[in-house]
């Protein structure tokens, strides 16, 4: 699996400003739902806040990949939703390592998909834990300088 088979440039967003995880949360899933008939934003975020009361989602190094499971309407079909932010200011995640978070992937996966978020959620994982791929994007001004670092890693890691 590549990133541009669950991420593409329309789901970047630079500069996000949030003053804490919650915030951070809405706004991302508020923005993934608002052009999508029946997929209510507040239902999304509920289960989202739920998968973060179980454990925190941050994967140290100042990134988090929040993610859940929930119902989709069927013209979603079965592809998880996905969407990247690079944040104004890093903030509170509750993380593990006591780090602040400023790059955020999340990831919305029908409750029926099978283990192809969790494929999903190994690629993130994979591409934003190299720590000098995260402080490149941390530099990104413009959605398409962070989409252009995503797939340039892609290739030398194809290899």
């Amino acid at each position: 699996m590549k990133m541009n088979s669950i991420l593409s440039a329309d789901d970047i967003i630079v500069g996000l400003k949030a003053n804490s995880k919650k915030q951070v949360l809405q706004e991302m899933t508020n923005r993934m739902t608002a052009s999508i008939d029946g997929l209510n934003a507040r239902h999304v975020l509920d289960h989202l806040l739920e998968r973060e009361r179980l454990g925190c989602t941050s994967i140290g190094g100042g990134i988090a990949i929040p993610h859940t499971r929930c119902p989709f309407p069927d013209t979603i079909g079965n592809k998880p939703l996905t969407q990247l932010a690079i944040l104004k200011e890093a903030i509170d995640f509750q993380s593990n390592d006591d780090q602040p978070v400023d790059i955020v992937f999340m990831l919305i996966a029908p409750d029926h998909l099978g283990g192809e978020h969790l494929t999903a959620l190994a690629l993130a994982s994979r591409l934003l834990r190299d720590e000098a791929r995260s402080d490149l994007l941390r530099g990104c001004e413009t959605a398409e300088a962070v989409w252009s670092i995503l797939n340039s890693a892609e290739i030398s890691n194809a290899a």
